[in-house]
């Protein structure tokens, strides 16, 4: 897998993560609000309970993040061993079939002698 695909799908990872964290913190704000607006919880509580709900939604977010690059990271290399043994096949493949054609041609010589 070349360099740049490898930068894309990390990106592409983490540009997910964030997304997810803020849309989960609109919806946390949009939640809390509505506990405010109807009396369940009060101005004061709802700030501490939006904050609390953030903080632990952004560890979250963070945790997964790591976890998702890791086993991106993971994939990767793998699927880099795998081609570096398939090439390492090809190449031995390759040898063994010139190998065969070189005592093709000494066989033909001998022949024709």
């Amino acid at each position: 897998m070349s360099k740049m695909k490898k930068a894309g799908l990390l990106g592409a990872a983490a540009l997910i993560g964030a997304g997810l964290a803020a849309l989960s913190e609109e919806r946390i704000r949009e939640f809390v609000k509505e506990r405010i607006e109807s009396g369940v919880i009060s101005k004061e509580e709802g700030k501490v309970l939006v904050d609390d709900l953030i903080s632990e939604t952004k560890k979250q977010r963070l945790s997964l993040e790591k976890n998702v690059i890791e086993k991106l990271q993971n994939s990767i290399k793998m699927a880099d061993q795998e081609l570096e043994e398939l090439a390492d096949n090809i190449d031995e493949m390759k040898i063994q079939e010139l190998e065969a054609e070189l005592e093709r041609m000494k066989e033909l010589r001998k022949a024709n002698k």
